[in-house]
């Protein structure tokens, strides 16, 4: 075999591989993966324990985590309590924890409450994630406020949309009013005896309760939001200052409500105008 043979044959089997290669396309860049939310922090009920200051070195231990949650769910949408109000938002894990969050309903909570020092912190998030001990830790940027948090029980599924039975969350409980927003008029009021304003709900679409020193009867129903129709069994006079009418027109007005994500359960007036709160007194006899 000749040199030039030898060259000749290299120069053909080189521009053999070139034609080759130009028969395949290049591979296509595989997108980075948006991470999902971590299972790990979703559906529960994260209830907030203390605010720590990077600068002052002051920490703030709340003085009611249950009236300040969140739960994050799956699909990137947030829920939860900050006091007297509830809100809703979302959330995302892609480059660090970002909450956006909005009231559904702003009521003043009144002093002392934290209900606005916590929903602008959620806002300022900007990392977090389990702390290593059972709980969630979020902090904003540089770590100037690290928020911790206690786990909860998991929260209630989320009813589906056909038209709704009475739901099992709140029938045959006795639920204690316990505070009334008033939005319009930008009041908080507490009720001082809760035992004494009282509603259960019960299966078969009946209500019945107790307003001071009356007792009431009525029914009510989930199909349509949340009506109720309450009547006085005996109506008395109870003593000045009694909240027995206030109570039972309220009741009357009630266009939406059910369990506020944290055992407790909330009724609202048209548009959000009156909300009012209830505690979990035991089951109903």
């Amino acid at each position: 075999m000749t040199k030039q043979f030898r060259l000749t044959l290299l120069a053909v089997l080189s521009l053999a591989l070139v034609v080759a290669a130009a028969c395949y396309p290049p591979a296509a860049p595989v997108p980075p993966s948006v991470p999902a939310p971590s299972s790990s922090i979703t559906n529960i009920v994260w209830q907030w324990t203390s605010v720590a200051n990077r600068t002052t070195g002051q920490t703030t231990t709340v003085p009611n985590p249950t009236a300040y949650t969140i739960i994050f769910r799956d699909d990137g949408t947030v829920t939860g309590q900050a006091d007297c109000n509830t809100f809703s938002g979302t959330y995302t894990q892609n480059g660090g924890f970002f909450i956006t969050v909005t009231p559904d309903v702003m009521a003043a909570c009144g002093d002392p409450s934290l209900d606005q020092q916590y929903l602008v912190l959620l806002e300022d998030i900007v990392t977090g994630g389990p702390d290593g001990a059972g709980g969630l830790a979020l902090e904003t940027a540089g770590g100037e406020q690290r928020m911790t948090f206690v786990s909860g029980v998991p929260p209630a599924p989320t009813a589906p949309a056909a038209a709704p039975a009475p739901s099992s969350e709140i029938t045959n409980i006795v639920w204690k009013w316990q505070t009334l927003n008033d939005v319009a008029a930008g009041t908080s009021m507490k009720v001082d005896n809760p035992d004494k304003y009282t509603v259960v709900f019960y299966a078969d679409g009946t209500t019945k309760g107790q307003a001071d020193c009356n007792t009431f009867s009525g029914t009510y129903s989930q199909a349509n939001d949340f009506t109720i129709s309450v009547t006085p069994d005996v109506m008395a006079a109870c003593d000045l200052g009694s909240m027995d009418q206030q109570f039972l027109n309220l009741l009357d007005d009630v266009a939406a409500g059910g369990p506020d994500g944290a055992g407790g359960l909330m009724l609202q007036t048209a548009g959000g105008a009156q909300k009012m709160l209830f505690s979990n007194g035991g089951a109903a006899q």
